[in-house]
């Protein structure tokens, strides 16, 4: 193997020594001596390093009374740890804590460069210690699972496979370290324990937070942790607690219409109630209110900007080709059209994956923490936003005082109608009608494909969701629904049907006993990033493999950046996976 982090001529590399699950016997490293990396799957716990801290004493305030540095450990969370270091996971409460535990070496060869001399062996570390990767958890979780699943029963030569991997994961994290050294650098194991327990709270609010659980984090008493928590931001934990938890709410009236008890729950509030008063308290509107406001004034803002583009008259076809436009989350449909975005929409590390043969080179723009500079330097004579919430909270005006600024309300509930739109304003109106045509003629020959091949036989979507689990999409409206049972005239299995007489929301978490009852004949199943294990509980179980539908081999698994996402594109992959599923 190369040497992938040397910095010396000395040839250097790593070795995966082994992989494990972690369980109770897996709580403190099993070989002191290796490096360790050390993910998180799902659950919440803590993880605690032993005292020994050399240098300023007031340094690592974060310690436990016997000297320990504790830091939270919660779904997504990846910790570096460093050769000999003392380190142990606590469960919190309850929480069934489950993750992965890598073990590896270092190694670097001296001498080798003497003609006579000995090459020796010498310890190498990994030249980083600390919390990696706060962004990018699903990537690292799907290369850990991949390492973990083929690490046994592998003919020899497949080691060498299973070690090159290793070795890519570790140059990812590496590169990731040195893209982000501001964020993810050795000094976040020192982070100051209420800068901590506030990242807690931004990472982890939809769970269930106390101010003992922030206390234990912070590595202080209740009492003193609130005092201090106070003392340095002004307001009690508890408080900031709800602030973040009412941006997210905010976030989620501006883009979807889910019941006010959705929202409330997924992030974070017990009761539709509280969490009503509490907004109401924070914002001085009701939920639905603060919904409509917002939505009024941004829609009479794009309808402003609409209007002055539309005067603004036709453009020469080589003028169209040079217009530098963003489009955030509407990548899809200016691909459509022939127009190359100079931006791509992301968030947290997610993007549209199926789009990168056609928005090759393209920078990513992540929509979670916008980087105006990034925006304002790729010059862009447009701005069209795919949700109003990416223009919330005063980010209008920032946008629109880059360039003209469009801000689209529902862009999600019918395709066509928005690609119209934007023909329009972009002068592109005999392409976005050639683009409906050509859809309109591929979906009626997968119809008559379809129902030749499968007749009335039932088909349904099920996703295994990144925050509420397993999901059932039916009904007319949502992502998938309009493509399967409109545009394909699909049959919905009965439970589907008699759901959407009964006007249940197009996306709803399910338990295992729905899933019985749904029967379908046929299974879509789309896995959101970081799911695996859930994935892997789900088709070991028993009711999972007594479904007409598993016993009949009639399972098949779609991404989720092609399913979860509206545009013309998108749309036409789901046309074809159907068709190659069905057919």
């Amino acid at each position: 193997m190369t040497s992938i982090y040397s910095d010396s001529p000395s040839p250097a590399t790593f070795l995966l020594v082994d992989i494990t699950k972690l369980n109770p016997y897996s709580l403190s490293p099993c070989h002191p001596s290796l490096h360790h990396l050390l993910y998180i799957v799902s659950g919440n716990g803590s993880l605690l390093l032993a005292g020994d801290h050399k240098g300023d004493p007031d340094k690592h305030q974060a310690t436990s009374s016997i000297g320990e540095t504790i830091y939270s450990l919660y779904a997504g969370s990846c910790y570096m740890l460093a050769p000999d270091l003392r380190w142990t996971v606590e469960l919190s409460g309850e929480s069934q804590l489950e993750g992965f535990v890598l073990a590896f070496d270092g190694i670097r060869l001296h001498g080798y460069e003497q003609p006579a001399g000995k090459t020796e062996r010498g310890a190498f570390r990994f030249p980083y210690s600390g919390q990696v990767c706060h962004y990018e958890q699903p990537f690292i979780g799907e290369q850990i699972q991949a390492l973990y699943d083929s690490r046994a029963g592998k003919p020899s030569f497949s080691l060498y496979a299973w070690q090159r991997d290793f070795l890519q994961l570790l140059d990812h994290i590496r590169r990731q370290v040195d893209a982000n050294e501001t964020h993810l650098n050795s000094p976040s194991l020192e982070e100051e324990p209420i800068e901590r327990t506030i990242r807690y709270m931004k990472e982890a609010y939809s769970k269930e937070l106390t101010r003992e659980l922030l206390a234990e984090i912070a590595g202080m008493s209740p009492g003193y942790f609130s005092a201090a928590f106070r003392k340095k931001t002004g307001k009690s934990p508890m408080d900031m607690l709800a602030e973040i938890r009412i941006q997210h709410a905010k976030e989620l009236l501006l883009s979807c219409t889910y019941p006010l008890r959705t929202i409330a729950q997924t992030v974070g509030f017990s009761t539709e109630f509280y969490f009503s008063s509490r907004f109401k308290q924070l914002t001085g509107f009701s939920p639905t209110q603060y919904a409509k406001r917002d939505r009024v004034r941004k829609m009479a803002s794009s309808q402003l900007i609409t209007a002055q583009l539309g005067r603004s008259g036709s453009r020469l076809a080589s003028e169209k080709s040079e217009e530098r436009i963003v489009g955030l989350f509407l990548e899809d449909y200016l691909t459509a059209l022939g127009v190359k975005p100079v931006l791509q929409y992301s968030r947290a590390g997610y993007y549209q994956r199926y789009l990168s043969p056609y928005l090759e080179n393209v920078d990513m723009l992540d929509v979670a923490r916008i980087d105006f500079g990034k925006l304002q330097q790729a010059q862009p004579d447009r701005i069209l936003l795919g949700f109003s919430n990416f223009a919330s909270e005063g980010r209008y005006e920032q946008f629109a005082g880059i360039a003209p600024t469009v801000v689209f309300q529902d862009a999600h509930d019918n395709w066509r109608s928005m690609l119209t739109s934007l023909g329009q304003i972009l002068d592109r109106e005999r392409e976005a009608k050639e683009v409906i045509s050509r859809y309109e003629a591929k979906a009626r020959d997968a119809r008559t494909i379809l129902s030749r091949k499968i007749g009335g036989g039932t088909v349904a979507l099920l996703r295994l969701h990144f925050r509420h689990g397993l999901c059932l999409y039916g009904g007319f409206a949502g992502y998938a629904s309009p493509v399967l049972y409109e545009d394909l005239s699909l049959t919905m299995p009965p439970l589907l049907r008699e759901w959407h007489k009964n006007g249940i929301q197009p996306v709803t978490p399910i338990t295992p006993d729905i899933l019985e009852q749904l029967d379908a004949d046929y299974l879509f199943l789309v896995v959101d990033d970081g799911q695996a294990v859930l994935l892997e509980e789900l088709l070991a179980s028993k009711l999972w493999n007594s479904l007409r539908a598993v016993r009949g081999n009639r399972v098949f698994q779609g991404s989720t950046d092609v399913w979860m996402t509206f545009g013309i594109i998108a749309h036409e992959r789901k046309i074809e996976f159907a068709l190659a599923a069905l057919n």
